[in-house]
């Protein structure tokens, strides 16, 4: 059955899998409505992509700013690591249903998510975990002090880190603020400035993922975090950043493209941790999105990896024979056949 995205969120709701006291603020159905009118102002107009429903509560849709032929995890395209609201054996034993209800709607199709987190699914070994493809995906873990996060990371990357924090400095001109004080209206006037100069014809997408910080800190401020750098009296960087439990995730991010600060991305995510330790004891790991999707490049990750110190897996789902190089050897749900046994066991480094 298809659905436009507003239906579905409805449709959600009264299933009960979503609901304004979840913990996901992406199950917030305020959440979701906000960030629908969001897109509809900033990016031209309503999302009007169709929703193909499966029963029991999951969705699927072609994200229009995302490219690709493949199906996803509906309306939550541009969210990183976004929370899937069914646990993972219902994820494995839905997926029949999902092969069918794609076939029904829209002919011969493919789901090929982004990475996500369901409950009782965070190792490849987990149960059901030979259902999924998984992306290596590392992030900074900061239990104690500032100093004794820096100690744990590799040689190399504590040098890297000590000369990039003398650098940029306070007393260099730069300031660092993290807050939870989402943006003003010019500020995002300059963000989609900034990533329109850059991004060009996709530019939309990347402010699709400011948007939903901004949707959650309008409906729950405690979960949602920004950080303005300041280059003198200069804007450089603006960050958004999602909270869910003990994790941040580094959601969006846009740079003054008149200046030019070589490793500052780097220092922003330090100087994160550093403000995490000091004012949100209740946070305790920073996952910077190495990668999030199958078809991300590798190199993505190359220079957020210079925070991370603890390996971190993160499952993507598919059905349908994958026909992209990058998922080659991943294991998925063919229908009629049944789950098929991946070769390629994780993709990516890890640490």
């Amino acid at each position: 059955m298809l659905m436009s995205v507003q239906e579905y969120v409805d449709w959600m709701t009264r299933l009960g899998r979503f609901g304004e006291s979840a913990a996901a603020p992406e199950h917030d159905p305020r959440v979701c409505t906000r960030y629908l009118q969001l897109h509809a102002r900033w990016l031209g107009g309503p999302l009007e992509a169709p929703v193909v429903v499966v029963p029991g509560g999951l969705g699927f849709y072609r994200d229009p700013l995302a490219g690709g032929g493949a199906f996803a995890w509906a309306l939550v395209g541009a969210l990183s690591h976004p929370v899937v609201p069914l646990a993972a054996p219902e994820i494995a034993a839905a997926a029949e249903a999902v092969a069918i209800a794609l076939a029904d709607d829209c002919g011969d199709s493919q789901v090929m998510t982004d990475t996500f987190e369901a409950e009782g699914l965070s190792e490849p070994t987990a149960p059901n975990g030979e259902c999924f493809a998984w992306l290596s995906s590392p992030r900074a873990r900061f239990d104690g002090t500032f100093s004794e996060y820096l100690a744990s990371l590799s040689a190399d990357r504590r040098r890297a880190a000590r000369e990039l924090l003398a650098r940029f400095d306070e007393s260099a001109g730069f300031r660092f603020v993290l807050t939870p004080e989402a943006p003003s209206e010019a500020e995002l006037t300059w963000v989609a400035e900034q990533l329109t100069r850059q991004w060009g014809e996709d530019a939309a997408y990347a402010l699709a993922q400011h948007l939903w910080p901004v949707a959650v800190a309008e409906v729950r401020p405690g979960q949602a975090l920004f950080m303005r750098v300041y280059a003198g009296d200069q804007l450089a960087y603006f960050n958004g950043y999602l909270v869910r439990g003990a994790v941040i995730t580094s959601q969006s991010t846009s740079r003054n493209l008149d200046l030019h600060h070589d490793g500052l991305g780097v220092v922003i995510d330090l100087l994160a941790i550093a403000r995490l330790i000091d004012a949100f004891p209740a946070v305790r790991r920073l996952d910077p999105t190495c990668r999030t999707g199958l078809d991300d490049p590798p190199s993505i990750g190359v220079a957020k990896r210079k925070v991370v110190n603890e390996n971190a897996y993160k499952p993507a789902l598919l059905i349908g024979a994958p026909t992209p190089e990058c998922a080659a050897g991943c294991p998925y749900f063919a229908p009629g056949q049944g789950w098929v046994a991946g070769t390629a066991g994780i993709v990516g480094r890890r640490l």
